[in-house]
């Protein structure tokens, strides 16, 4: 049976897969920002999280994950990832993400599985673009934005049933971009987040 995490740790695993998702190898720097945490407190957590055999030091201060520690971050952020659908699936429109930070610790991988099982049989339901993995498509379902950002985005072609792919989410919180109608567009994460898109079968 695997090591139990503490939730802290998790946050760092899910912070580095998306950057290893993204072909990228965070920093001490980056880390912090993400994470809104000290440099220091990066410093000690990536220690104890190298001696568990997690994380390795790379040149230029650059962090990777080891095999292991490889694949316990692509399994909270799966985890996370299926928890903003769930959320999005249940009525949730409001703050998916932060939601989803929460409770991506407290769920167990039996309830992980029951929930996947209950969208495996459901009807399309409308979730964040931001909860789309590389190279997933989609359909825009609503756009829960002000007028003047729904204006914006329906400007760029982002209306209500517009096909859309997600060409890359850049690591933390950098932009994700999309390609749409052979046109490839970068929006800040925040505003992605409130694109919410039904996911093609």
């Amino acid at each position: 049976m695997a090591e139990k995490r503490t939730p802290e740790a998790e946050e760092y695993l899910e912070a580095m897969a998306r950057a290893r998702e993204a072909g990228n190898r965070p920093t001490v720097s980056e880390l912090a920002s993400a994470l809104s945490v000290s440099k220091a407190s990066v410093s000690q957590m990536l220690a104890k999280m190298a001696q568990r055999g997690l994380v390795k030091c790379e040149k230029y201060g650059e962090i990777a994950l080891t095999q292991s520690g490889a694949a316990e971050g692509a399994r909270v952020l799966r985890k996370h990832r299926l928890i903003e659908r769930f959320l999005a699936f249940i009525g949730l429109r409001r703050n998916v993400h932060k939601e989803a930070c929460v409770l991506e610790h407290a769920v167990s991988d039996e309830v992980e599985k029951q929930m996947r099982n209950a969208m495996r049989h459901a009807h399309p339901a409308a979730v964040p673009l931001t909860s789309l993995g590389n190279g997933e498509s989609a359909r825009v379902a609503i756009v829960d934005a002000g007028t003047k950002a729904s204006q914006r985005l329906a400007d760029m072609g982002l209306t209500k049933g517009t096909r859309l792919t997600l060409i890359k989410a850049a690591p933390f919180k950098g932009p994700v971009k999309i390609l749409v109608r052979d046109t490839t567009l970068a929006l800040g994460r925040s505003v992605a987040g409130r694109i919410l898109v039904e996911v093609s079968r």
